[in-house]
């Protein structure tokens, strides 16, 4: 007979109550957590510096929050929170899942550790209310529930790519010292030599004919716009 497994963080969590602010409790906890996350990763987390940032010891923390998984989750959810998701949905599915998409876009640029999570489904408040406001959007479009999903994920699985990518350039910025720039000088006499050999005709092309430092804005909307003019075009709706 194998143990039941313990109750998800916001089981244990409903039955506290919502009695007034204290000085330590889980929303406090978890604010100087996600400020700890910002200033350094999600790895210098840890229950004794987020303790000793509060001036309690690691103990009186796990009282409000077992353990370290249970604050990453959240993390998460409270910086979910910050999604700006007024108006939605407003009737028009495209737009509405463009704004999705961008504000996605903006709180990973704003808190670039949450990449690490979201993998599996979570059920705090925050996420709740993101995939209801979000399966709202793609209602009334004649999909089933599956679709549905399928269409507002294939839209935010693009976005979480394209931003991850943003943040591997940032974090090789700083890791290496050089800027894209910098990169593609040190780069260029290697590139000189592999395109002198003529073999390899679309580098050759991409080092010609593409824009050379194209603006991360513009490229994310234009692509943005490929995903759901292909998404419009199976479901047969544009908005």
């Amino acid at each position: 007979m194998t143990d039941e497994p313990p109750p998800v963080i916001w089981a244990r969590l409903s039955s506290q109550g919502r009695g007034p602010a204290r000085t330590l409790d889980h929303r406090a906890i978890t604010a100087v957590a996600i400020a700890l996350a910002d200033e350094e990763g999600v790895d210098a987390v840890s229950m004794r510096k987020v303790a000793g940032r509060m001036g309690h010891s690691p103990m009186a923390l796990y009282r409000h929050v077992g353990n370290k998984d249970d604050l990453t989750e959240l993390m998460y959810d409270t910086v979910l929170g910050e999604l700006d998701l007024t108006g939605i949905p407003s009737g028009n599915w495209r737009a509405d899942v463009t704004r999705l998409a961008r504000e996605t876009r903006r709180l990973h640029h704003a808190h670039p550790w949450i990449a690490r999570f979201g993998h599996r489904p979570t059920l705090g408040p925050n996420a709740r209310r993101f995939l209801e406001s979000g399966l709202a959007c793609v209602d009334g479009l004649g999909l089933d529930i599956d679709a549905m999903m399928d269409l507002l994920s294939t839209a935010l699985q693009f976005t979480r790519g394209f931003v991850v990518q943003e943040l591997g350039e940032v974090e090789a910025q700083r890791r290496t010292g050089l800027d894209f720039a910098g990169y593609q000088r040190q780069t260029g006499p290697f590139i000189s030599q592999l395109l002198q050999e003529g073999k390899l005709p679309y580098l050759r092309r991409l080092i010609i004919e593409a824009e050379d430092l194209p603006d991360p804005d513009v490229v994310f909307e234009r692509r943005l716009a490929m995903v759901l003019d292909g998404l419009a075009a199976r479901i047969g709706r544009q908005g």
